[in-house]
């Protein structure tokens, strides 16, 4: 699941809005079958494999597997876009849902999945499916994401400090500042927070994933999402004053360095009391930590916890001569336990309600259960085809914070940034004149 959050490949991604090329040799769009493009683990590439399987046994409908290598995937699929040979379904990484759709190359799904698959979609799932210009589902996915605080249920013990047990219980930020100050006089922690700065900030999706939501907590965002301008809310006094406190806590040694790896919350030294790191570590943590481990909702900077979401979702593209077939896959897929079974093993964050209830630690208020909690108050990533450029600019923004530069002058400069590429490309209309 890391993998999802490595950098940003900025010009390919920008390169699937216009890519138009010329016609090349059809092997995918008249092979016959229901072909489906997508990338995972071998778990995921197994559990895929048995469910089309599956689907084929009981339709008839013959299925075309294209696996590709998460590395590769994003320039696999602008080379189908190129060559206007595009499979029938495409995993679609979230963030990435907007451009697809603004170039035309996926379709609504809304008149091919079964209407009972749509009304079994979590609050969360919908909003990482839909398309902003026209409010339709552009995607449908089994699988979401989130980011949340594990802990260390000693280390809070230790300090008198109290577990949230609900998303609308999460600390404030100012109780969360008071914590970190606290825990960092114990002598066992030689870092209060780890951010997974080992991951990358700078350049990377996981500085916008992991973070965005602590600006829409404050009241700000990354860009105004009628207007489509990112001057006056990126940079506002609350995504300054938010930004800042990261800074601090830095400055204060509280953050674990990125050379100090990712795991020094549940390592054999528990140097960490506090990791802010997503849903698919959990299965990790808890072997390692057991009851010492707790989860807990984001802190709230001042509007309520708001947490992130997406990951991989199934989108049916809008070449596709086989558009009921590829609905009637997909319809099966969310319906399959088997397959429903298998994501679970692998600590999936469900995105169906009916996937919910199927999962024992999602239910468990002792692991999981804040974490399914917080679906219902997470916020997308700016759906929309200048999206490469907000995340980046952001990203490396909030590192360049961290290390010491004035917020609002960083924050200034990645909305200058981010505004002079929406100009440049005239607004991306309709986008700003809904």
């Amino acid at each position: 699941m890391k993998k999802l959050l490595g950098a940003i490949t900025v010009t390919v991604l920008a390169s699937i809005v216009t890519l138009a090329g010329c016609k090349g040799k059809n092997t995918v769009a008249d092979s016959g079958k229901v072909s489906i493009m997508f990338q995972g683990s071998d778990a995921e590439q197994a559990a895929i494999k048995a469910t089309t399987e599956r689907f084929t046994q009981k339709t008839g409908i013959e299925v075309e597997l294209l696996y590709t290598p998460h590395d590769s995937y994003t320039e696999k699929l602008a080379g189908y876009i190129s060559n206007k040979d595009m499979p029938d379904i495409i995993s679609i990484d979230g963030p990435n849902l907007a451009s697809l759709a603004w170039g035309g190359h996926i379709t609504s799904i809304e008149d091919y999945i079964d209407k009972d698959v749509i009304a079994d979609m979590t609050k969360s799932n919908v909003e990482q499916c839909t398309y902003p210009v026209d409010k339709k589902l552009y995607a449908i996915g089994a699988a979401d994401s989130t980011v949340l605080l594990y802990c260390n249920r000693k280390y809070l013990n230790e300090i008198n400090a109290r577990i949230p047990t609900s998303v609308n219980d999460a600390w404030t930020v100012e109780e969360f500042d008071d914590i970190l100050a606290k825990l960092s006089k114990l002598p066992e922690v030689k870092w209060p927070l780890d951010i997974m700065w080992a991951w990358n900030i700078a350049g990377s999706e996981w500085g916008t994933y992991g973070f965005y939501e602590c600006l829409t907590s404050a009241g700000s965002d990354l860009i105004d999402r009628t207007s489509w301008k990112t001057d006056g809310t990126l940079n506002n006094e609350a995504a300054v004053k938010t930004l800042t406190y990261f800074q601090r806590w830095n400055k204060n040694g509280w953050i674990v360095p990125k050379s100090a790896g990712d795991n020094t919350l549940y390592n054999d030294k528990r140097e960490t009391a506090i990791a802010w790191n997503g849903n698919w570590a959990y299965q990790a943590i808890f072997a390692a930590m057991g009851d010492d481990a707790v989860a807990v909702p984001l802190p709230n900077f001042g509007k309520g916890t708001r947490t992130p979401n997406a990951t991989w979702i199934w989108g049916i593209t809008a070449t596709s001569k086989n558009k009921k077939e590829a609905g009637q896959l997909l319809s099966f897929m969310m319906k399959d336990t088997q397959w429903m079974d298998a994501l679970k093993a692998v600590g999936a964050y469900p995105a169906l309600k009916s996937f919910a209830a199927r999962c024992e630690d999602y239910n468990d208020p002792s692991k999981m259960a804040i974490a399914y909690e917080q679906s219902n108050y997470a916020v997308s990533r700016p759906l929309h085809p200048a999206y490469p450029t907000i995340t980046l600019e952001f990203a490396n923004a909030f590192e360049s914070v961290l290390n010491g530069t004035d917020a609002k002058a960083a924050l200034d400069k990645a909305a200058k940034a981010i505004d002079a590429d929406i100009t440049d490309n005239d607004g991306y209309p309709p986008f700003g004149k809904q």
